[in-house]
Order: structure tokens, then sequence, then C-alpha cells
């Protein structure tokens, strides 16, 4: 049973009900660990639990949204023994179910009461999540302390990883995603040496650095940088642009890089900035990899993975999800790599029949996949990425008169 709370920002009720419904169905299905015979075996290696956290509620709910349907989508395929990108045939799996969702919120203070309601549930070995840096810096303590591991399928901040003890992540850093983007504009003329650039973050931690290392690239570019920051919307509040936008024409910027959390966000500031005469570039980043939200025509984005529908392994996952949930936004498939790495550690840690929070801790480490849905390997042991997550996989997209995103370059 999905264990429910009413401490704070309760676990996110709709989402229990679905989790609900996803067990019920997968109890049904005898997975390999079922096969045990003289070895006694736990419970929990009977049926591993984790948790899931995300943000379900507010302006960004649907990122999060995406990000929980990519995890039941994994489950279908890891509890019913079929094949999955990365995994050795005749790999003894553990049958796996969410035990507890947390509605995080973009908002670190809830993230730590999350937390605490993670580590509380005993069912719950390891956690899926958070799913924003700052997120990972309120709640990660927290989870440092309780002996929980858990990991992220989209924070991104250069620095989350060396600060938080038990966190690791599936997906490349802030810095790669600015090295791209920067790099790409300035090989292909977009920008040049001397013209002005604007940098604005979102008055938060995620945005805050990424905005940092596209202004340190962009002055090496030879730009000059006028940096700015504006809170991005919450449930409570919008945010509003448009003296920014003004500030931009005024001061002839040729580039807006303004990454956030909040893809509605960005379309506001591109559409306030043409509404100000703004004639240059404007440039996102994972943040706001949303299609629905985030559409303005000639806007660029950066993000952490590659484009799903172009993954050709991806394929069969994405046909399921689209059957199940209708059209990925994109910013969930991560997350199908990140519960297949804590899966697997589940099982491993289970080779004698028994586990515990300690034992997943100590062996996720160890996890490697040589493919993924993503198109890329998986490892967090990488000496060329010092921040326990992958190097490799980022992308650039430029938004079309459609609104579809095209991609120009990646690493």
């Amino acid at each position: 049973m999905v264990r429910r709370t009413r401490t704070g920002t309760a676990l996110f009720a709709g989402a229990l009900a679905l989790v609900a419904t996803l067990a019920v169905a997968a109890v049904a299905v005898a997975g390999p660990s079922s096969k045990h015979t003289a070895q006694a075996v736990s419970p929990q290696c009977r049926t591993g639990g984790l948790g899931f956290a995300s943000v379900l509620s507010g302006p960004a709910a649907a990122l999060g949204q995406d990000q929980f349907n990519w995890a039941k989508v994994f489950l279908l395929y890891w509890n019913t023994n079929k094949p999955i990108p990365g995994l050795p045939k005749g790999f003894k799996r553990t049958r796996i179910r969410l035990r507890a969702v947390g509605d995080s919120q973009l908002n670190p203070q809830v993230a730590a009461t999350v937390a605490g309601q993670m580590l509380s549930n005993k069912q719950v070995l390891a956690l899926m999540g958070f799913v924003g840096s700052n997120e990972n810096l309120g709640g990660g303590p927290v989870l440092d302390r309780g002996g929980m591991v858990y990991v992220s399928s989209s924070a991104t901040r250069d620095d989350v990883a060396t600060t938080l003890k038990n966190f690791y992540r599936v997906v490349p850093n802030n810095l790669a995603q600015a090295q791209l983007a920067v790099g790409y504009l300035l090989k292909n003329g977009r920008i040049k040496s001397g013209e002005q650039a604007m940098v604005v973050d979102g008055g938060e931690a995620y945005s805050a650095n990424l905005a940092d290392d596209g202004q340190k690239l962009l002055s090496a570019g030879g730009l000059k940088v006028d940096r700015e920051s504006q809170p991005q919307s919450t449930s409570s509040a919008t945010a509003n642009f448009s003296a920014l936008a003004n500030k931009a024409v005024a001061i002839r910027a040729t580039i807006v890089y303004a990454p956030t959390q909040v893809a509605s966000d960005s379309q506001l500031f591109a559409q306030q900035l043409k509404s100000a005469g703004y004639k240059g570039l404007f440039v996102g980043a994972d943040g706001s990899f949303d299609p629905t939200n985030f559409k303005f025509p000639g806007a660029y984005l950066s993000y952490f993975g590659a484009d799903v529908n172009k993954v050709p392994v991806a394929k069969p996952y994405l046909a399921t999800f689209t059957k199940l949930y209708g059209k990925t936004l994109g910013f969930g498939p991560p997350t199908f790599t990140a519960m297949e790495m804590l899966a697997i550690a589940v099982s491993q840690s289970c080779a004698d029949g028994k586990t515990s929070r300690a034992e997943v801790l100590k062996t996720l480490p160890k996890v490697k996949i040589a493919n993924s849905i993503l198109g890329v390997p998986i490892a967090f042991d990488n000496q060329g990425d010092l921040f326990k997550g992958p190097k490799k996989g980022v992308t650039l997209f430029e938004i079309q008169s459609d609104g579809s995103y095209k991609l120009v370059a990646q690493s």
C-alpha cells in the first residue's frame, strides 16, 4: 500500500491513486525475484519500495507529471520482465513499487518536508528525485542525514552533487548546457564579440548557477553582460518581465540568456521582449523544455538530454508512453533511466536475499548501463565528470514557426 501522510504539504493525493492502480496491476505479474528457492528472501527483496518526488502542482506541474508518467512506464516494463536498454539478458530483477509519492512544488522547504516523509516510510529504500536543484538543496540534507540515496533526472546545478552526500543524477550539469548554447551561437556568428548581452536568472539555485555559467562564457567571448534577476512565477504570483524587456531594448542587447524552471515564464518574457521592440536572440534552458508552454519562434533552448523522439532505442517505450498518456513533453524520459539505475541497485543489493537503505546506497555508485533510452551509456563514476553523472548528452534546439523544436547542436 502506498503510504499517505497529512504533514505540511502532504503527499500528492491524485498521484497516489495512480500509483496504487499501477501497483495492483504489477502484483499480478510474477517477476524473476519470485524464483528464489532455498534462500530466504526478505519482503523488500520480493518487492522493493522506492519513493518518487517531483513538482506535481503549480505552474511547472506539467513537467513533474511527465516525469511521473515515465516512471510508471518504466515500472510496466521492469515488472513484466520486458527488455530494457542497457539491462543484460537474464538479469535477476526484484519487483519494484512506488511506496510514496511527494509533491515538492519546486520549493526547498517543501522538499525538506517530503524528504522527512520518505524517511519515515520504512518501505522506501531510495528516492527518485528531486526535480529541481533548489529542491535537492532543501530536501537532500534531510535524506543525507537519514542515510537514503536519491537519484535526480533533472537537477543540473554544477555543485549540487559535491554539496550533497547521497545525491546522484543521470543528466549532465549546467555548465555543459551553457557551453553548448553559447559556443554554438558564437561559432555560427549569431552573437559576436563587442555586442551587449543580458543575462537573467529566476531567483533560485538552478537558474542562478546556469546564469552564472552563461555570463562567464559570454564575457569570455568578448560580449558585455548586464546581469539581472527576476523571481520565477509561482502558484500565487506571476512574473512580469516588461521592465527587463524595455531595458534590453535600451541597452541594445543582441542576446537575452534567461534560464528558468517555468516554461510559461520563458514564453512570456520572449513575448514581452518582442512587444518592446527587441530584435535579438532569446535563449532558454532545460527548465523550459515544454513545447506546450514555450513555443516562441526563433528562440533557442538547451536541454540536458536527447530528443527522445529521435532516439531509435527509445521507440517502443515512447510508443507505450504515447498510448497511455499522450505525447510526452520531452522533459520526463531521463526519469525512466533514473528509475532503471535505482531498480538495478535494489536488485543487486538483494543478491543474498535481503537489503536495506544502506545496502542500496552502497550499491548504486557501482551501477552502469551500456545504453539507455537517452541514447547514451550511464555511469556515476565517469572520471570526466566530477558531479556523479554523465558527461555528454546535452542538446540545443531552435524553436520553429510551428512551435516545434529543431535540433541544431549536441554534445
